[in-house]
């Protein structure tokens, strides 16, 4: 798998179709559609587009402020294991957004010589072929294998009173080597013992991502659209005077109103030349400030 981002500001001039594996964007910033050969799929911020293996699209921004955070996975990316809390929990199905035919009108993803492009990306390499109509214009499909979205605030977050859950607790898509998931507003733990601060901690099977969308962390302001990789055997939490800051500044009834998304996959996520080039450094303390590192 590995993890992109997208500041796309004009309409893609073709189409594009992965050969590889599944694409799944979420929208930071920016509206628009994605045009797909099982029809049209408008977007927002907050919204996560699902595009199955194969699926033919292209899209086309309503504004020229865009940002995406794309996962792109060879496995098949399905929702994750819901176990005991029903069918409805924490999302209903209904609420999906499942696209019907519709002919692009405006005819755009044609090149200069009147021919209608499609990227194909096959084994990490694309290559393109031309085609003499649109390859979107469809119409109709059946069947269990389609694009869809699902809007970030339809998801309704599992709470505890007395202690602060995992992470896993809150995937969304999954498949056996990696999860998707969101954080998203809640209240705090209200039982007089409870822990509200997520104690410093290592994660030895994963390595953890995560994606700020909006509002802030645990009360304190960051920067949106800021990504964290923590490697597994890494520790990472916060500093010990902040853990005693934010404990001393709790009243009841607050609410932790992040919106983040997160990766945690099981095979290793290395970053890239540019993503490093783009790193805040800083320290990241271990508890007791027994070591530290560069943050990225």
């Amino acid at each position: 798998m590995s993890i992109w981002v997208s500041r796309r500001s004009a309409n893609m001039p073709y189409s594009v179709r992965n050969a590889d594996g599944d694409e799944l964007y979420f929208v930071h910033e920016g509206t628009g559609t994605f045009y797909t050969e099982f029809g049209p799929i408008p977007y927002e911020p907050g919204d996560y587009v699902l595009l199955p293996k194969g699926t033919t699209y292209r899209i086309r921004p309503a504004v020229p402020e865009n940002y995406f955070l794309i996962v792109e996975s060879t496995e098949e990316l399905g929702f994750a294991d819901i176990g005991p809390f029903g069918r409805r929990a924490p999302f209903d199905p209904t609420l999906l957004y499942v696209p019907s035919p519709a002919l692009d009108e405006l005819g755009d993803g044609r090149n200069e010589d009147g021919e209608w492009p499609v990227r194909i990306k096959s084994q990490n390499e694309y290559s393109s072929v031309y085609c003499e109509f649109d390859p979107i214009d469809v119409e109709g499909w059946k069947g269990d294998l389609f694009p869809f979205k699902l809007n970030i605030r339809d998801y309704r977050p599992v709470m505890s009173d007395r202690i602060h859950l995992m992470p896993s607790a809150y995937a969304v898509f999954a498949t056996p080597s990696f999860m998707v998931g969101n954080l998203v507003p809640r209240p705090y733990e209200t039982a007089p013992d409870a822990e509200l601060v997520p104690a410093v901690h290592r994660n030895m099977d994963y390595d953890e991502f995560t994606f700020v969308h909006r509002g802030p962390v645990m009360g304190l302001d960051v920067a949106h659209a800021g990504m964290s990789l923590v490697p597994r055997g890494r520790h990472h939490g916060f500093p010990e005077q902040m853990q005693k800051e934010l404990r001393k500044n709790f009243k009841p009834g607050d609410r932790n109103e992040m919106q983040i998304v997160f990766v945690d996959t099981l095979r290793p996520l290395p970053p890239s030349p540019e993503l490093l080039d783009t790193r805040r450094k800083g320290e990241h303390f271990f508890e007791g400030g027994r070591g530290r590192s560069d943050a990225q």
